[in-house]
C-alpha cells in the first residue's frame, strides 16, 4: 500500500496533511523546516534544521496521521525511499495504546547521500517505554513519523515515498 508518493504534495493518499513538529513543544530548542521540493530528480518532503538535546530536547520531526488506523496484521512492515546526510533517522509509530506524547516504536536508519529505499520490518520495532506492549503486532498504527533526532547535528533528509509492504 502506497501512503505517500507525492502526487498531492502535503496529503496522503489517505489525504492526511503532513505536519511539522519540535521539541520546543516541550521546552527543548531544536529548530527547522520542511517543505515540498525537486530533489535529484525526485518530488519529496525535505526536512532540514538544528537537533539540540539542550534543555531536555533532541528531535524535529515530520508526521502524518492515518485515517483510518493501518492495522499492523495486514502487513509485514513500512518502506521508505530517503535521500539523506549520512546521519541516522527513525521513523515512529504511534498506536492506540501508545497514550502519552513519549511513547512510540521506533525504527533506526542511516540515511546515505543518495536515494534508498528503507524496509523496517514491524519485528524491528522498538517500544519507547516500558508500559507499552513488547511489540506492534496485532495494533492499529494511527500516526507516521520521519524523526531526527536524540543527538546535536544537522539534519538534512528528504522523503520520496512511504508505504506499507
Amino acid at each position: 500500500m502506497i501512503l505517500d508518493q507525492l502526487q498531492n504534495p502535503n496529503l496522503t493518499t489517505q489525504d492526511q496533511e503532513w505536519n511539522f513538529i519540535t521539541d520546543q513543544v516541550m521546552g527543548g530548542v531544536s529548530s527547522g523546516l520542511f517543505k515540498v521540493e525537486k530533489f535529484d530528480n525526485m518530488k519529496c518532503y525535505r526536512m532540514k534544521g538544528n537537533v539540540s538535546t539542550k534543555n531536555n530536547g533532541g528531535f524535529i520531526q515530520i508526521r502524518a496521521q492515518l485515517k483510518p488506523n493501518i492495522d499492523t496484521n495486514d502487513y509485514k512492515g513500512i518502506y521508505i525511499k530517503v535521500y539523506g546526510n549520512e546521519k541516522d533517522y527513525s521513523i515512529h509509530l504511534r498506536t492506540g495504546l501508545t497514550f502519552a506524547p513519549w511513547q512510540y516504536y521506533s525504527y533506526k536508519f542511516y540515511s546515505p547521500k543518495n536515494w534508498i529505499e528503507i524496509r523496517a520490518p514491524f519485528t524491528k520495532f522498538k517500544k519507547s517505554n516500558f508500559y507499552q506492549p513488547n511489540n506492534i503486532f496485532g495494533q492499529k498504527i494511527k500516526s507516521i513519523g520521519l524523526v531526527a533526532g536524540f543527538s546535536n547535528f544537522k539534519s538534512d533528509i528528504c522523503l520520496g515515498e512511504v508505504g506499507f509492504f
